[in-house]
């Protein structure tokens, strides 16, 4: 076994494992920003599983077994909002903003205003 450091280091290529690993290395600088094909196979899965109907079972598993896991929880959630940026904004929207009725007939530049 090689120093994979050193052997990179002098142009050689560093084994990732198998081939399909070695595949999705090369593949991986294909999609850019973000990986399009992990991203659908995440969604299909999502959607499998809400579909099977075993959500509210799944949900029912995750409770907290004692007031003690209780609160280890809300430490570990509080501890994470507090590394956050902040809530996403579109979170607290109940509905699709309306326009207001003032806003029905946005002015137009260069057209005279009423």
């Amino acid at each position: 076994m090689g120093n994979q450091q050193g052997d990179q280091a002098k142009g050689k290529p560093q084994s990732s494992g198998t081939d399909a690993d070695q595949k999705q290395q090369g593949q991986q600088n294909v999609h850019g920003e973000g990986n399009y094909a992990a991203s659908r196979d995440y969604n299909e899965r999502t959607k499998r599983f809400v579909e099977s109907g075993q959500v509210d079972e799944a949900a029912r598993a995750a409770e907290p077994g004692s007031e003690a896991e209780a609160l280890e929880m809300a430490a570990a959630e509080a501890e994470g909002k507090r590394h956050a940026k902040g809530e996403d904004p579109a979170l607290s929207r109940k509905s699709p903003q309306q326009p207001a009725a003032d806003d029905a007939n946005p002015p137009m530049p260069g057209k005279d205003q009423e």
